[in-house]
């Protein structure tokens, strides 16, 4: 079995937080994805929802900012060792409770996705644009939201494994 090296938590902390402050100090924009996935899906999609906060100058940078979450990941998957292997898998804890039929497990995993992404509408942005942006502008609606982020996960994931698994 090939050895894996993982960095520290802190190293990508680091890294996360002086990104998020050189974007902030270079555009006046904060770090956020459901912003950037709402542009990406005005591309496609003629509903007015998806039109209202885009930029009319074409591209914008959140655009560019979403490609490249899954380029980065495929290039991390492609640079590390061992065989790149497409899977639906989290890992032996979340497979105890996932389906294990693959187009059920897809299906539950998409409605989680879309679940994510009306609570991350409805709180008025995601985990990242809240937690690592709005903490780090010291906003109290962004102090809310991370700690009903973390409340909800906590509870979530005792259920998941306590009581359905």
């Amino acid at each position: 079995m090939t050895e894996v090296t993982i960095w520290s938590g802190w190293i990508g902390g680091i890294a996360i937080g002086t990104y998020a402050l050189f974007q902030f100090y270079l555009t006046g924009n904060p770090l956020g994805v459901s912003s950037a996935f709402t542009d990406a899906c005005s591309l496609v999609t003629p509903g007015p929802f998806f039109k209202k906060n885009r930029q009319e100058n074409g591209f914008s940078w959140r655009i560019w900012f979403v490609l490249g979450i899954p380029l980065g990941g495929f290039i991390a998957a492609l640079t590390s060792p061992g065989p790149l292997v497409a899977s639906f898998s989290l890992g032996p804890l979340y497979d105890s409770v996932l389906p294990a039929v693959p187009w059920v497990r897809s299906l539950v995993l998409t409605f989680g996705g879309v679940l994510l992404g009306l609570g991350s509408r409805m709180a008025g942005g995601c985990t990242s644009g809240h937690s690592i942006t709005g903490l780090g502008l010291l906003n109290p609606p962004s102090l809310l939201a991370s700690i009903g982020f973390f409340v909800g996960g906590i509870l979530i994931v005792q259920i998941l494994f306590n009581v359905l698994g």
